[in-house]
């Protein structure tokens, strides 16, 4: 084998790992696609069947101690949090914000609808939760927020290094929050669990603030560009492997 077919290769099987690699991130939003389509949006009091996939539509109502979300300090039934860097050569793609450090709490609490409730227990590492994003965005050479300050201290994420805030546009950090708000309408996607204290759900579950068919638009959504960036990784990848 010549040296430049060697690079060929070389080039066709690292653009092939990529391709899959970002595909593969790409079809984590669908996975819940074809159960979220098959059921129907349900009241708390239409659920009868232990084991069903559901989709409940109803309040998010406190039936414990709420917790505070730790970017913007409210009220909170369960959240989730990211933190993100603007660095020169992220995943796949240049000039992209790469995620430090992200984490979930959960708490139990209702869904209540016209007089009726189920009680919802969120599994911390199982629960997905799909609303609108609170964005707070600080440059490299800029301090963050106090209570931000002291988010990053307790998980000891570091400052963005000088090196990468003396560079344009580099070093900005989002620190992006959703949460579950009381007394906000929401959607619980996942399966009817059984106990002596009657029907829950819990688990795995999808909780959003948008409809079904908005919730189902909105993963097509996520999973577009991703999919589209593999596929031509991948035949990239095919075309440099077949010289």
């Amino acid at each position: 084998m010549t040296g430049s077919a060697m690079l060929l290769t070389g080039i066709g099987v690292v653009f092939l790992l990529m391709g899959l690699a970002i595909a593969w991130y790409g079809l984590r939003p669908l996975v819940i696609l074809p159960r979220l389509i098959g059921a129907t949006v349900a009241a708390p009091v239409d659920i009868e069947t232990p084991g069903e996939f559901v989709v409940c539509r109803g309040t998010a109502t406190e039936t414990t101690q709420a917790l505070t979300a730790p970017f913007t300090g409210r009220p909170s039934l369960g959240f989730e949090v990211e933190v993100t860097e603007r660095q020169p050569f992220g995943i796949g793609l240049p000039w992209s914000h790469v995620t430090l450090d992200d984490g979930v709490g959960t708490a139990q609490f209702s869904l209540t609808d016209t007089g009726t409730a189920i009680d919802v227990d969120p599994a911390s590492r199982r629960f997905s939760l799909d609303t609108e994003s609170t964005t707070i965005t600080v440059g490299g050479a800029e301090s963050p927020p106090e209570r931000i300050a002291r988010f990053c201290d307790r998980r000891e994420i570091p400052s963005p290094p000088r090196w990468l805030a003396a560079i344009p546009w580099m070093g900005h950090r989002r620190y992006i929050e959703r949460s579950i708000t009381p007394g906000e309408s929401y959607v619980v996607a996942g399966r009817v669990t059984e106990s002596d204290d009657g029907l829950f759900l819990a688990g795995d579950l999808c909780i959003s603030d948008r409809s079904r068919r908005r919730l189902i638009r909105h993963r097509l959504w996520q999973a577009a560009f991703p999919l589209v960036v593999a596929v031509v990784f991948i035949g990239v990848g095919i075309v440099a492997l077949s010289l």
